[in-house]
């Protein structure tokens, strides 16, 4: 959909890098300064403030539920006026820190055994599911103002707007502190040593230390077609040429790809009465060009009054346009998709490059790499606030929509019982009836589901992890006889086996 080009380059315009030429490691990260309340300036009177927002249950919803959620998304698209970027991080989770949290601890009281059986159940299904892969969700907004006051009000407006529309999406969203939002870039800039990050905005400032020599790492080269650093290969991607229609699943197929990976959805408001102003401009040309093939058609006497498919089209899709801005509320965006995928070999990469080129391929989708720009990719994919790629075309609200970041929320609360597999992500559910307002549950299932089994389970998880007491009132007892001696049966042949 090539519509739109006059007038509209000035804000599609990438953002120069701070650094041309780089002489250092440290100026090739595109911040002049940071703040403790997480402000950060990317270049001459431009500031940009990140936020980290939940997952929702997206997928798993009925088709009235997702159209619910579709509508809401394009309202809180629709009312952000500045330019933005929605990146979903697949960042490295620590294990250990997860099994410290999911395992049940030993005690001195005669049930260890079984507490390793347990154990070695949870530690099979963490095992099958995406191994050492955690997924992050942020909102990052870019603004213009003449000082970092002006700057720090007007993001304190625009969070009244953030706020109150991801409270109606159902997902929780919280601004992220200057600390928080350098931890971020850290865990990209040393993937595999996350833990090492010991740095602190407030006491950097007392001994003037430059937060660009704890951020950066130790080498990095750029290549064509890719670059490296110490502990990984990387290459920049971005979505080339849009289909018709898309699927909302597109965006979810790449990021659920058990691969360490950063995509990054820029977004560019136009605003109305620009978009207005175009379109009636661009209408007006193809009428003209109408008129002037009809003439040409008369002067060789030929008075048909079809005018051409190209032109036919070509109006037919003006007039869609402009019938969705004026009466659906539909506004208009730039947008460009920008991927970065990480892998521990150049053999590996261009193995996990091959299978996100086919999964655009079969949702029509041409994903090409970023040739000769690979560093200002990178700079323009991380939750940093600047766009140095002009790799964007225009859409309006609900095609942007489709490219939904939310796929599914994981259930990992600390010291709580297993309760299986997401299906969706096949990450472990750990849940802590405690946390709740009312803890009480309920178990439905057809006949011969596994009910009766799964209560035995958490309450044999709750006697082995906690002190409290367990009741059973059962007027099947036979059946209760049965299903502990099959539990009892059970975990005798996991200890045998192990």
């Amino acid at each position: 959909m090539g519509l739109f080009t006059d007038g509209f380059k000035l804000l599609k315009k990438a953002s120069e890098p701070l650094y041309k030429t780089p002489k250092s490691i440290q100026e090739t990260i595109e911040i002049m300064a940071v703040a403790e309340n997480g402000i950060f300036e990317v270049s001459k009177n431009k500031y940009s403030k990140c936020y980290r927002f939940q997952d929702i249950n997206y997928t798993t919803a009925t088709e009235d539920e997702q159209i619910g959620i579709f509508e809401r998304y394009c309202k809180f698209l629709n009312s952000l006026d500045c330019n933005y970027k929605i990146t979903i991080n697949n960042k490295n989770k620590n294990m250990d820190d997860l099994r410290d949290k999911v395992l049940i601890a030993e005690k001195n009281d005669g049930f260890n055994n079984y507490r390793r059986i347990y154990n070695d159940i949870i530690e099979e299904k963490i095992i099958e599911g995406r191994q050492g892969i955690e997924q992050e969700r942020y909102l990052t907004i870019t603004i213009e103002r003449k000082n970092f006051e002006e700057a720090k009000a007007q993001f304190a407006t625009l969070e009244a707007t953030i706020h109150k529309a991801f409270i109606e999406l159902g997902a929780e969203i919280v601004p992220l502190n200057g600390n928080e939002r350098l931890k971020v870039l850290y865990d990209y800039y040393h993937l595999g040593d996350e833990g090492s990050f010991d740095f602190d905005i407030k006491k950097a400032k007392k001994v003037g230390a430059d937060f660009r020599n704890d951020l950066c790492n130790g080498m990095v080269k750029y290549f064509p077609d890719h670059f490296e650093d110490e502990s990984k290969f990387c290459k920049a991607l971005f979505i080339k040429k849009y289909p018709s229609s898309l699927s909302d699943r597109f965006i979810n197929e790449i990021t659920s790809l058990p691969v360490h990976s950063i995509t990054s959805i820029d977004v560019v408001p136009v605003p109305k009465d620009l978009t207005t102003k175009v379109l009636q401009k661009k209408y007006l040309g193809i009428e003209s060009d109408i008129i002037k093939q009809q003439r040409v058609r008369n002067k060789n006497n030929d008075f048909s009054t079809e005018i051409s498919y190209a032109k036919r089209t070509e109006k037919k899709e003006i007039e869609e346009i402009m019938d969705d801005v004026r009466e659906n509320d539909q506004c208009l965006f730039f947008v460009g998709v920008t991927i970065i995928l990480m892998a521990e070999s150049k053999k590996e990469l261009e193995s996990v490059c091959e299978t996100v080129e086919t999964i655009g391929k079969r949702n029509s989708c041409t994903i090409d790499t970023h040739y000769l720009k690979q560093r200002e990719a990178l700079n323009t994919a991380l939750p940093i606030g600047v766009r140095q790629v002009e790799t964007m075309r225009t859409l309006l609200t609900q095609s942007l929509a489709v490219l939904m970041p939310f796929n599914v929320q994981e259930l990992n609360d600390s010291t709580g019982n297993y309760y299986g597999i997401n299906q969706i992500s096949k990450n472990v559910n750990i849940g802590n009836r405690k946390k709740l307002i009312n803890g009480n549950g309920f178990v439905f299932g057809v006949p011969g589901s596994g009910k009766s089994f799964f209560c035995k389970m958490e309450m044999g998880s709750v006697f082995l992890s906690g002190d409290d007491e367990i009741i059973v009132i059962d007027p099947m007892n036979g059946a209760t006889r049965w299903q502990l001696k099959r539990l009892s049966t059970y975990a005798s042949r996991l200890y045998k086996n192990n």
